[in-house]
């Protein structure tokens, strides 16, 4: 599913669970309520997308997305305004880099059999 499909199927989530009212009749604890439910019935894998140069960051309820540039030189993710949620994306991306390439010491204590693979499928 995609982020545009994940909009309509909460929005219609909501509406379902208004009795079909329009958008403008539901009201904001009304919608926060029911598009929760439907997001803890199905969740979405992740909102968050970290590439080599940027995070982007999808927001489900308000199907807004927000885009931090890497920091030169540095593993952090910044965009103003968005401080905790740059520190978010740049945790996310470092714990994503680590898992995709192991230590060099990692390696070799799993060649001599000192720790069990990671990577066993």
């Amino acid at each position: 599913m995609d982020f545009k499909e994940d909009q309509l199927a909460i929005e219609a989530h909501v509406r379902m669970r208004c009795g079909w009212r329009d958008m403008d009749e539901i009201s904001e604890e009304e919608y926060l309520e029911y598009a929760y439910e439907y997001m803890e019935e199905h969740p979405f894998e992740s909102g968050l997308v970290v590439k080599r140069f940027e995070a982007i960051f999808y927001d489900r309820i308000g199907g807004e997305f927000t885009v931090w540039r890497k920091t030169p030189g540095l593993h952090f993710y910044w965009q103003p305004g968005y401080f905790w949620y740059g520190m978010r994306a740049s945790w996310h991306g470092i714990r994503q880099t680590r898992r995709e390439s192991p230590s060099k010491v990692r390696l070799l204590a799993e060649y001599f059999g000192l720790v069990e693979s990671a990577y066993e499928d």
